[in-house]
């Protein structure tokens, strides 16, 4: 069955950022409904960009969208349904992630379902995409103990899938967040705090004192005192990747992702 379409015509206020040539692009957004792929989908309808999809499970509406459609990306008609989402695209930005449930789980939420976007991502013409994996600290630190294991494997392949698929640095961004707080609501899974909360833990290890601190800790303080990054600045580092403006394949940790943040800006 062809997927179903609903056209969103609220968005939520954001600052401006400048329209220039990005008007004609059309990006298409995976998990576009979710808490980082909603924050994609309206800067990059703030930035000008002509076309916006979103593709989520459920094809829920986002305020910013031209277009949501609903893709279950376990399904076997996926990538089908990705071809023709992705007819014309000028960048994909992946925002699909799991956490929780088994390890098999969370390695085919996580590692399956972006290996079959970005192939069919690839195999449609889409010259660059753009995927929101985590901070190497992360499972450097984590990822030895059975804890979240295929959550780290399914990163893991997900950046190799895309690393082959997209081999020159220039069309592909991965954007490694370690922990992202925002919005007005806390959560257990995925852990979560507020802007509020967030933007405080930020004062305090985004500190010079704390940081030089960090830098010289074993793996688990160093993982306790990185400072946490906004879910602003993780979309706007997507939105950066995918209008061709970062600078990098890679942004690593809240500092590069903040620096690729501000690339969005620049015309």
């Amino acid at each position: 069955a062809a997927p179903r379409r609903r056209v969103a015509v609220a968005r939520r206020g954001v600052a401006s950022v400048r329209a220039d040539a990005t008007a004609t692009k059309k990006v298409v957004v995976l998990g576009g409904s979710g808490f980082v792929g909603s924050r994609v989908v309206d800067r990059l309808a703030s930035a000008g960009v002509a076309e916006v999809t979103s593709i989520s499970k459920s094809g829920a509406a986002v305020p910013g969208a031209s277009s949501s459609v609903a893709i279950d990306l376990a399904a076997a008609a996926a990538s089908e349904a990705l071809a023709a989402a992705f007819e014309g695209a000028d960048a994909v930005v992946s925002c699909v992630g799991c956490i929780g449930g088994s390890d098999e789980d969370m390695r085919a939420g996580n590692g399956d379902a972006n290996a079959t976007a970005i192939d069919a991502a690839k195999t449609a013409g889409v010259p660059k995409f753009v995927y929101v994996s985590v901070a190497s600290i992360v499972p450097d630190v984590v990822g030895a103990t059975p804890l979240m294991r295929g959550y780290f494997e399914g990163k893991a392949a997900a950046e190799a899938a895309l690393m082959s698929a997209y081999p020159d640095a220039s069309s592909r961004l991965v954007v490694k967040p370690s922990f992202i707080y925002g919005g007005d609501a806390f959560s257990v899974n995925p852990p979560r705090v507020t802007k509020q909360y967030g933007d405080q833990l930020v004062k305090l290890l985004g500190s010079g004192l704390v940081k030089s601190i960090a830098e010289k800790a074993p793996g688990a303080i160093a993982l306790t005192l990185a400072e946490p990054v906004s879910v602003d600045d993780v979309a706007a580092a997507a939105c950066a990747g995918a209008l061709g403006r970062a600078t990098t394949s890679e942004c690593d940790g809240t500092d590069a992702i903040k620096a690729c943040a501000g690339k969005l800006d620049v015309a």
